[in-house]
């Protein structure tokens, strides 16, 4: 059963969509200029966002969209399928190529983290650490106070992804490996009203 209040549906592919990469789409504009299938799913309509990272496409539903899931999906799905079919690049070749090395961008995150991430999230006992790069895929750990803490995806997502994001526009997906469960002071236990 498809839950119809979810902001965004993974779609699992049968091989690699971007080998050794993760694409991050966060609108039309950037789909048409870098990835033909992005921009077959935003044709679509009523998307906000797309990532292409592995063997996974995650795309993020417009909140003005009310349109079913289940028919929604069929619709994104068909779109996934031409496109791999049709052997068309995923994303423009010239893109990849002017990608910062794993190294680079490893250096570049750590510098925000260390300036502007870490000090600010210091005010309630947490941190967070990048475990590795992988192309251009972070993986990061919260820690702290950010360890299970009922707004650490807030935290993430409204925070820190716009930060590294800014920091290294060529950034693809940002993946928490965090043992949240294993939290022993989580700074909110549950999200304040």
């Amino acid at each position: 059963k498809v839950d119809e209040r979810r902001a965004a549906c993974v779609f699992m592919v049968d091989r690699p969509v971007l080998a050794g990469f993760s694409f991050w789409c966060p609108d039309a504009e950037v789909a048409q200029s870098y990835s033909p299938l992005a921009t077959a799913i935003f044709d679509v309509g009523g998307v906000e966002s797309v990532l292409i990272h592995d063997m996974t496409v995650t795309v993020t539903r417009d909140p003005t969209n009310l349109q079913p899931w289940e028919q929604f999906a069929k619709s994104i799905g068909a779109q996934i399928r031409a496109h791999l079919l049709s052997g068309m690049p995923v994303v423009d070749p010239d893109f990849l190529n002017t990608m910062p090395s794993a190294e680079e961008i490893r250096d570049r995150l750590q510098d925000v983290l260390d300036e502007m991430i870490n000090p600010g999230i210091a005010a309630h006992s947490g941190f967070i650490t990048i475990n590795r790069v992988v192309g251009n895929t972070v993986y990061i750990t919260m820690g702290g106070g950010c360890q299970g803490c009922a707004a650490s995806s807030i935290t993430l997502r409204q925070g820190v992804e716009q930060v590294f994001r800014q920091a290294v526009p060529h950034l693809g997906a940002i993946l928490d490996e965090t043992d949240h469960a294993a939290g022993v002071n989580p700074y909110f236990r549950t999200l304040p009203m």
